[in-house]
């Protein structure tokens, strides 16, 4: 189920202890260099860090990396961490590359799914070690968190992702300042 909430994303807080996912569509390059992936690099340099690590142990192909999700725990150090909540960032790669050379957007939209799929699973590994996951209180179902992904460098339609991620079986909060 999708829920608009109306804020910026990077004030979320948690409902309890738990662990929260904060997901954004990413170029396989290595590079949070506009948009909100720039908040994301400002607010959690040492995720950052190992997106451009993962990316760069793919650069003699990047295009391997489209249709797949980088989990990634951020360090308490980070700005972005407040009060003792931890945050996940989740890196969905969407496009090879933004500007002139991203994908079409039929593309994207594909590989939001498979990068979807991809994220769910690492999350069902995880919870099987002992992380607890944000979760929506009436369902049970874990909660991920994002703009309007895609929607923005990457110029696809928002419908055309909402409707693609209304497939799974997931609460995802959309976090819109418009």
């Amino acid at each position: 189920m999708i829920k608009y909430i109306k804020g910026d994303l990077f004030s979320h807080t948690p409902i309890d202890k738990s662990v929260s996912i904060l997901a954004h569509a990413c170029n396989c390059r290595g590079s949070w260099g506009a948009g909100v992936a720039r908040v994301f690099q400002s607010k959690f340099p040492s995720a950052y860090e190992k997106y451009v690590d993962h990316c760069s142990q793919h650069s003699s192909d990047p295009s391997k990396l489209l249709g797949t999700s980088y989990l990634i725990p951020t360090s308490s150090s980070d700005p972005g961490n407040r009060n003792g909540h931890q945050f996940y960032v989740a890196c969905l790669f969407t496009s090879d590359f933004a500007g002139r050379k991203k994908l079409t957007p039929k593309d994207i939209v594909a590989n939001t799914n498979l990068s979807m799929q991809h994220l769910l699973s690492q999350v069902e590994e995880l919870q099987t070690h002992g992380t607890k996951f944000e979760s929506n209180d009436s369902s049970d179902l874990v909660v991920v968190n994002m703009p309007k992904i895609n929607a923005g460098l990457f110029n696809v339609p928002w419908e055309d992702t909402e409707q693609e991620l209304q497939q799974f079986d997931v609460d995802i909060n959309v976090y819109v300042i418009d």
